[in-house]
């Protein structure tokens, strides 16, 4: 596993003592991920086996790049479009552009009729998600070039939604950005809820999004 230390559970560890003793703070333990490369969750924290292999952030690469390859897994794909909705027809988004799917954009201006042929009678969910995972490419990339510390597959995920709903330009901007390369994970669900507004105003889906999104990232879902 890229940009991560391997350690093996002995007798008397625990993920806390280990976040501790290797990251500098016990409220870290939740960077450390399985040899499945998934998060623990506080029930499996707590029945560690010796012998075990955990992984932790390497901090050796904290000033050097994150894996730069990084994708978004199917469980993240799920959670966009989950958030992002999908219409499996032609329609016109709110900006009144042709899309189709977790939100692609079809062309710019309303339906019209010129549409691809593959697009003109619907799609199925299957060929929605094929299309989103093309569409994450860029937010992958931001990800992946902007972040300078280790993520584990849900925080990656978490900021890959993150970027795909604001925009690498904001994101580059971003507090959220400069305090998770300072090694702030702890800092980040807050930073995300402060990202709710739509025209001045607060927006139930970007507060459930921003909240679910800090669970993504701290393993909580």
């Amino acid at each position: 596993m890229n940009n991560l230390t391997s350690y093996t559970i002995k007798s008397g560890d625990t993920l806390s003592e280990i976040a501790q003793r290797y990251l500098g703070s016990a409220n870290r333990w939740q960077e450390i991920t399985k040899d499945t490369g998934e998060c623990f969750t506080e029930n499996e924290a707590r029945r560690l086996q010796i012998g075990q292999i955990i992984y932790l952030p390497s901090e050796t690469h904290i000033q050097t790049s994150n894996t730069n390859n990084q994708k978004t897994s199917d469980n993240g794909l799920k959670f966009i479009a989950d958030h992002e909705g999908i219409i499996l027809h032609l329609y016109n988004d709110p900006a009144n552009h042709a899309t189709i799917g977790v939100g692609h954009l079809v062309h710019h201006g309303p339906v019209n009729g010129s549409e691809p042929k593959e697009f003109r009678n619907g799609i199925t969910k299957e060929r929605a998600m094929e299309i989103l995972r093309s569409d994450v490419i860029q937010a992958e990339q931001t990800v992946n070039k902007l972040v300078k510390v280790p993520l584990n597959q849900n925080q990656f995920d978490a900021l890959v939604s993150f970027v795909f709903n604001i925009g690498e330009t904001q994101f580059a901007s971003s507090t959220l950005l400069a305090k998770l390369n300072n090694q702030n994970y702890q800092a980040v669900p807050s930073e995300l809820n402060r990202w709710v507004h739509g025209n001045g105003k607060k927006l139930p889906g970007l507060i459930n999004r921003r909240r679910d999104e800090g669970n993504l990232f701290q393993c909580k879902i």
